[in-house]
């Protein structure tokens, strides 16, 4: 065990509570998912969570964005609807689509069910939201985006063109929906 779980486990003995889940700073002995190895990052497993660390985040959706059509995979739109808080992932697609195969193909991150919680952390700051869409796609290296009024929870000025971060997410109980179509190394 890490010295940061020990840690946390301690105050939690000490304190009578259930141990939060420690940072996401000491990989080294848990499992990386690299799926087929064409994705710019990687995901490891952390107990029931997967675990992405320094993604590149970006901003999709809403009225303004000239790139979406604000409909999403899980039918919960982004236009008409400013004050959602929710992500997109690049989760495996194994489908017929050529076009949404040429884009997620290979992902790391396995598909998780429509509204599994995600935990992103940037910045000092922490917000869970559900995930209600598949993206970004390979071609951009990116590793999630967030609606737009998640992005402006870390940042006030984003907007679907103009927002970029760096940050780390868990996907909580991702570890769940793992087959043999994502590759542990």
């Amino acid at each position: 065990m890490n010295p940061f779980a020990k840690f946390f486990q301690s105050l939690a003995a000490f304190f009578g509570k259930p141990s939060p889940k420690p940072p996401m700073h000491d990989l080294s002995e848990l499992p990386i998912l690299r799926g087929d190895g064409t994705w710019p990052w990687s995901a490891h497993v952390d107990g029931d969570d997967i675990v992405v660390i320094n993604a590149r985040a970006t901003c999709f959706g809403g009225s303004n964005d000239p790139q979406d059509s604000g409909e999403t995979a899980s039918g919960i739109p982004t236009k008409g609807n400013p004050t959602l808080l929710a992500c997109s992932l690049p989760m495996i697609y194994t489908g017929s689509s050529k076009a949404l195969r040429k884009a997620l193909g290979g992902s790391p991150l396995p598909k998780v069910p429509w509204r599994t919680a995600v935990e992103i952390r940037s910045g000092g700051k922490v917000l869970t939201v559900p995930v209600i869409d598949l993206g970004p796609a390979k071609y951009t290296g990116n590793a999630i985006d967030l609606t737009i009024s998640a992005a402006k929870f870390f940042n006030p000025s984003a907007t679907a063109t103009r927002f970029e971060m760096r940050c780390d997410f868990r996907i909580i109980n991702g570890a769940h929906y793992l087959t043999g179509k994502a590759t542990y190394k």
